[in-house]
Formats: structure tokens, C-alpha cells, sequence
């Protein structure tokens, strides 16, 4: 059985997801089983998904996936780079032999090129150069090859390259997936499908009739259903979270562990701003941009530590379809990782794991208390909650 994975977030899940799965089945065989790493109910940007990673997990099984797990938090909330190569640690662990991701250039030997390139890389650029580290990275990989220093011009291009790099050590094939329509972040829809930064601008505004055309069927009854549950939309707790960052500070646990001026901006900006959106506006610049400072401050407040390991030590289950029970079943036989489906099992874990398990279950409280309904932002969600399980049709 091919199996093969797919990092995302699918917040929310939409059409332009639903192409990419379809389109990796085709070129891999309809008997394919699609494996999803997704980002819990944190994401990249720094910010709370619009939906709980269980419903955005069943959003996927009920479009075309046939597993979805967790991708670790320290993963989730990094860097491409960390984000790749937690993703492809953990699709590895499940047996994944491929992975398929979506590239505005997706021409596979210029992708590994850049890779390549970059593993060799020796980044040169000031430590106090007015650009971010991406941007110094990219200057320096035009020095050596500009055609792959012209794929990072775009974001999905630079995670693409961050896969191939993070792969590497697996043996496992990258699949490359021309992304169709609407750019990255793009303001309005185009050909058919649109951003999922506007789906979660129109969605938190209360405006579902806009996404309904660029959300699958399946998926749209999942987001109202979450709805009228008053389980979404979800927005980033303002208040909550700086005065969080403040407890942070003031513990000494406001720092990312760089030596390039970014942590004492980031705790002057804590210490003057009336808002976490202020904190932000402060800290950001061309060189600290706003995602990696709401990254940084939300790793803080979820006290994951600078060097926390973005690898999995374990594999929480979201969403099984299936196809998804046979890749369960060979994993469990193959992987040394603990495999969570139900999370009341983890206190039987290992002591080793326990403090990032505890981080995991302290994000979704946090997250708790985002959602619509009062109601649901009592603590121990995390461990009230089990994966869906989509039926043989």
C-alpha cells in the first residue's frame, strides 16, 4: 500500500485542499492512502485556528483523507523550517513513503536543488542586517544559484524547499502539487478558489454565505454544525493573552533564545502594550516580522521552551477514515512512538513524556477560552475529546 503524507493546516479546509488531495490520488493510484499532519489548534502565523483541530480534522477524513494526527505543538508554532521537518518526522512515523505539497513552482528538481543549496548554505549576512532570516538566507542563496533563490519568493515555494530538505533523511519521495488559484494570502478569490486568510476574515465575520462557494459540501456542514454548537468562528483572546505574556515576562520565560536583539524587543513590547495586537505592532519590524513575534510570544505563554524538540514523541490521532485503520494498524506494528487515539490514556504514558503532554493539554484550555459559547471554556477539554471516525461507505 502507497502511503503518503500531507502536512497542512486546513484552516479552514477548502477546495483548494480538496484539489491537492484529489490530485495527489491521481498521480499516485486511487488505492493511495493520504496521511495528514496537521497543526492543532495553533497555527504558523501565531494564532488560534478557526476551528478546533478535531472538527478542521474531520473537514479532511470527509473530503478525501484518510488519517489526520497532530502535528507537534513546538512544530507548529516555528519556523518552516521546524515545521517541515516536525511534519516529516512525524508522517515518517506512520509509514509514509511520500510526501505531496502544494508549490506555486512545482518543477521537483529545482525544489531538491534548492535544498540541497541550502544544507551547504554557510549564511554569511551580519547578525544585525535590517532583514529578517529568511530574507538574509534567500540573499545568500542568490549569490550561489538565483534560479533557487527565486522559488523563495514565494511562501509556498519555501515550505516546498523545507520539505525536500526535511525528507531527506527518510528516503521519502517528494510529490510536488502545482497550487491552483487564489495566491497565498491573496485579498479575493481567483479561478475558483479562494485564500483561507479571507475564508477566516469572512467566517469570523459572520459572513458564511462568501466561503460557501470555495468550501466542500462536507466540509461546510462541519462548520455550521460547529457554529450552532457555538464552537466557532474562533478569534485570538486579546486580553487573556498579553495579560499571559506579562505572567511570561515577569517569570523570566519571555525569551527565544536568539542573540539578535529580538527578545529584548520582544519584552519591551509586552512590558508598554495595552493589547497582544499591540505587543505585536510594537515588537514587529522588517527584520522580526509579525508572525515570527505572535510565534514567539505564544510559545512563551504555552511555555514551550526555545529548544523544545519540534520531532514527535508520540502520535495523537484526530481523524480516521477507512483506509486510515490499515495505516494504524501497520504503524503500530513498526513505529516505537505511542500512538494516542484516546487522550484519557496519556496520564499511563511514560514520565519522560508527561511535560509535553501537559503543554498540549494546557494549549487546548487556552483555546477553550476562545470559544463563542461560554459555556465550553471549562478546562479538561483535551481530555474529553476522541477522534472522528468516518464509517466504510
Amino acid at each position: 500500500m502507497t502511503i503518503c503524507g500531507i502536512t497542512a493546516e486546513y484552516n479552514p479546509f477548502h477546495t483548494g485542499h480538496a484539489h491537492h488531495i484529489a490530485q495527489t490520488r491521481r498521480l499516485l493510484g486511487e488505492d493511495t492512502a493520504i496521511v495528514c499532519a496537521m497543526s492543532g489548534n495553533f497555527v504558523q502565523r501565531g494564532d488560534f485556528a478557526v476551528l478546533g483541530k478535531y472538527a478542521r480534522a474531520e473537514m479532511a477524513v470527509r473530503c478525501g483523507a484518510d488519517l489526520v494526527i497532530e502535528l507537534p505543538l513546538a512544530a507548529a508554532l516555528c519556523s518552516a523550517e521546524g515545521f517541515a521537518r516536525g511534519a516529516a518526522a512525524a508522517l515518517h512515523a506512520l509509514g509514509c513513503d511520500t510526501l505531496s505539497f502544494g508549490a506555486e513552482h512545482p518543477d521537483v528538481s529545482l525544489l531538491l536543488r534548492a535544498a540541497q543549496a541550502l544544507d551547504a548554505l554557510p549564511l554569511t549576512g551580519a547578525a544585525a542586517a535590517p532583514l529578517s532570516y529568511a530574507a538574509q538566507r534567500q540573499a545568500e542563496l542568490r549569490r550561489l544559484d538565483p534560479a533557487a533563490a527565486a522559488l523563495l519568493d514565494h511562501p509556498n515555494n519555501t515550505l516546498a524547499v523545507e520539505y525536500c530538505r526535511a525528507m531527506q533523511p527518510y528516503g521519502m519521495r517528494p510529490l510536488a502539487v502545482a497550487r491552483q488559484g487564489a495566491a497565498h494570502d491573496a485579498a479575493a478569490p481567483n479561478a475558483g478558489f479562494a485564500s483561507a486568510s479571507l475564508l477566516r476574515q469572512h467566517l469570523r465575520a459572520g459572513d458564511d454565505s462568501f466561503c460557501r462557494p470555495f468550501l466542500p459540501p462536507d466540509a461546510q456542514a462541519v462548520w455550521q454544525r460547529a457554529a450552532a454548537a457555538g464552537q466557532a468562528p474562533v478569534s485570538l483572546p486579546d486580553d487573556v493573552l498579553l495579560a499571559l505574556a506579562r505572567t511570561a515576562l515577569a517569570q523570566g520565560r519571555l525569551s527565544s533564545g536568539t542573540a539578535d536583539g529580538f527578545d529584548e524587543r520582544l519584552q519591551n513590547a509586552v512590558y508598554q502594550a495595552v493589547s497582544f495586537a499591540d505587543a505585536v505592532a510594537r515588537a514587529r519590524t522588517r527584520r522580526f516580522p509579525a508572525a515570527r513575534v505572535r510565534r514567539a510570544l505564544l510559545r512563551a505563554v504555552l511555555g514551550i521552551p526555545a529548544d523544545a524538540a519540534v520531532q514527535p514523541q508520540y502520535v495523537r490521532i484526530l481523524a480516521i477514515g477507512p483506509r486510515g485503520r490499515a495505516v494504524l494498524r501497520r504503524a503500530g506494528a513498526h513505529t516505537a512512538l505511542p500512538l494516542i487515539v484516546k487522550p484519557v490514556t496519556e496520564k499511563r504514558l511514560p514520565d519522560a513524556l508527561q511535560p509535553t503532554l501537559r503543554h498540549d493539554a494546557f494549549a487546548d484550555d487556552l483555546f477553550a477560552l476562545a470559544l463563542p459559547d461560554t459555556a465550553q471554556r471549562a478546562g479538561g477539554s483535551h481530555y474529553r475529546q476522541t477522534p472522528f471516525y468516518l464509517p466504510h461507505s
